[in-house]
């Protein structure tokens, strides 16, 4: 994250309008402003988890790779994960020996393994969306109900329109 007195980093486009470029970095201070108001709640939400389940941020980041990609080899969890091989794979080891990952023989190559998150891996993953939901309904029950039905409305409308070019690309 840049520093505030830093210029915010150029548009991947440069077809894109000056009035295009002030709405999406209004757009985003807007979004950041919402994030400070919620990621505290939704860390101490994280942070239970971490806790109770002994597990490491990068152990969370790549159960929740492998919920949206699996299965995959060890080389892409360490590409989406940022890690190197040799790390990924010790994260995987540690993942299966704890019941929270497993590997399998990939069918178009018997060399390779694929990892894929058991059951008792995706329900962690699923226990933190669902603390992630539960500190947004905390913080949005103090809102009129028109204005949480109007923000719903055009976040939707954002989203469908990003899903197709994310979507698209390799490593979103």
């Amino acid at each position: 994250m840049l520093p505030p007195e830093q210029p915010p980093p150029e548009p991947d486009s440069p077809n894109l309008s000056p009035e295009h470029v002030q709405a999406a970095e209004a757009f985003g201070r807007t979004m950041k402003r919402l994030h400070r108001m919620i990621s505290s709640r939704v860390m101490r939400g994280m942070q239970d988890e971490l806790l109770e389940w002994d597990l490491s941020f990068s152990q969370i980041t790549a159960m929740h790779q492998l919920r949206a990609r699996a299965p995959m080899t060890v080389t892409q969890l360490s590409e989406l994960t940022r890690l190197s091989v040799p790390a990924a794979s010790h994260l995987v080891e540690r993942l299966v020996k704890r019941g929270l990952a497993q590997r399998t023989e990939n069918p178009e190559n018997r060399r390779e393994k694929l990892v894929d998150l058991t059951d008792a891996g995706r329900d962690i993953v699923g226990r933190m969306d669902s603390e992630f939901v539960r500190a947004y309904v905390t913080a949005f029950k103090g809102l009129h109900l028109d204005t949480v039905q109007a923000a719903t409305h055009h976040l939707q409308r954002v989203l469908d329109e990003l899903e197709p070019i994310y979507s698209c690309q390799e490593h979103p």
